[in-house]
This record gives C-alpha cells, sequence and structure tokens, in this order.
C-alpha cells in the first residue's frame, strides 16, 4: 500500500501539497452454493459471521455452517477470544480469512490457523492499517490535502475571480468539518482501545453508526475538491523536478 504525493504550483507560485489516500477494505462473504459479495467483514461471535455488503443493505448475520469462504482483505487487528478445553483466552491478531472450517490469522507476521470450534468471538476495532489502495494522480476518495494558510495568503495577495473565491471557501468549510469528525473518531478510538467487553461493543456500535456520517461529509469534500481544481486547473499541473 503506497500514499501518492502530488505536488502541485499555482500561477502565482504558491505551492500546494496534494496526498491522495483512499479508504481500502475490499473484504468478500461467500456461502455455500453462492456468489461472492464484497464487503466489509464486522465480527464474528455466536457461530455467526457479521458482514456489511458494500451496497450499504444490511445483511443478516450467517451461520457459519453456510459460510464457505471468507477473506479479509487487508488482514484486519482484531481481538480474538479462543475456547479449548474449557477454558477461554484472548489474543491480538490480525484475521485474514475463513476456510473449510478455520479461521487463518496473522500473529505478529506468523500465520495461524484455528478452526472455528475454538474461536468463541472475533472482535474488529477502527483499523488504520486498512486506508490506502495504491497510487492515484488525482485527489482521491481520503480527500486531498490542500495547504489552507498557504493558499489563503495567496487568495490575500492576489486577485482571484469570484468562483475561485467561492470554491476555495467551499473547501475550506468541507475540508474543516471531515478533518473535526475525523478527529473525533480518533479520540473514540483512543477511548475505546482502554476498554473491554460490554462497554468495548458501545464504543464500536457508535463508531459503525457514525460511518454514515462520515461517507456524507467525504461525499462533500469530494464535491468541493472538484470545484477548486475546476477553479484552479494549475492544480493538476505537477510541480517541476528538482
Amino acid at each position: 500500500m503506497k500514499n501518492s504525493i502530488i505536488t502541485a504550483v499555482v500561477a502565482a507560485g504558491c505551492s500546494i501539497v496534494f496526498s491522495a489516500q483512499a479508504l481500502f477494505a475490499a473484504d468478500s462473504l461467500t456461502l455455500k452454493g453462492k456468489k461472492p459479495v464484497e464487503g466489509t467483514f464486522q465480527s464474528f461471535k455466536n457461530d455467526r459471521f457479521h458482514f456489511q455488503p458494500s451496497t450499504g443493505k444490511k445483511a443478516p448475520s450467517e451461520h457459519r455452517s453456510l459460510v464457505d469462504k471468507l477473506v479479509v482483505d487487508p488482514p484486519a487487528k482484531a481481538t480474538v477470544i479462543q475456547t479449548k478445553n474449557g477454558k477461554k483466552k484472548s489474543e491480538e491478531m490480525k484475521v485474514k480469512g475463513y476456510e473449510k472450517s478455520n479461521f487463518t490469522f496473522d500473529s505478529e507476521g506468523k500465520e495461524i490457523s484455528l478452526p472455528a470450534t475454538q474461536v468463541s468471538s472475533i472482535e474488529l476495532g477502527l483499523d488504520f492499517d486498512r486506508v490506502g489502495n495504491g497510487e492515484t494522480d488525482t485527489p482521491g476518495p481520503a480527500a486531498a490535502i490542500v495547504d489552507i494558510k498557504e493558499m489563503s495568503a495567496w487568495m490575500k495577495e492576489n486577485t482571484p475571480t469570484d468562483t475561485q473565491t467561492k470554491a476555495f471557501e467551499h473547501y475550506k468549510t468541507a475540508r474543516t468539518s471531515y478533518d473535526s469528525f475525523i478527529t473525533e473518531n480518533t479520540a473514540l478510538v483512543k477511548a475505546m482501545d482502554k476498554t473491554t467487553g460490554p462497554a468495548r461493543e458501545e464504543f464500536l456500535n457508535k463508531l459503525r453508526k457514525r460511518k454514515n456520517d462520515e461517507q456524507t461529509l467525504l461525499g462533500e469534500l469530494k464535491k468541493a475538491e472538484a470545484e477548486l481544481i475546476s477553479a484552479f486547473p494549475e492544480l493538476r499541473t505537477p510541480a517541476p523536478k528538482k
């Protein structure tokens, strides 16, 4: 996974940096006799898989006896509760998938396979490793990052058009709203990491509900980015190599 850093120069020589980084989680769940469904793996408990299809449609939990295969791409950080000989053990690992009644995990770089009968539950937290899906040469879904202070200074020193001014103001508002939301999410994740059991589940549910709000804010930011680039076409011009 890579991040593409794009430096563009506007007419007056103001340097603006874009960091294009797309949210990425290409999981898939395959039920026996069915085609794979793409989406996001959420958890496994009480012998049931909880999976959110990318279509946004809420899918019912599926009993493991009906599941043929699960692919978690990239592997997701999770709290895994194992049960063996009547004893429970909690371990932090990365879940990679499920096939032939066995789960596959990554434990500190070592691949581990566990029978589903020994796995009581798998709880995923927010995993920032599941961010970024390769290079792109235009601002992407994680939103391009413009040096707002530097561009504000350029706007004051020059005579931007009304379209440029409106586009920049729209971008500033959308960027601020999105960044504030992400900051709040980060704080919630830190608080969640200090909890266990029902308290942790409460945090997870709250974060999952915020995903819809995040998509709305992200959509507005992407719209603002498009307006900004339309108003400042020079942003598409790569900076000269040094």
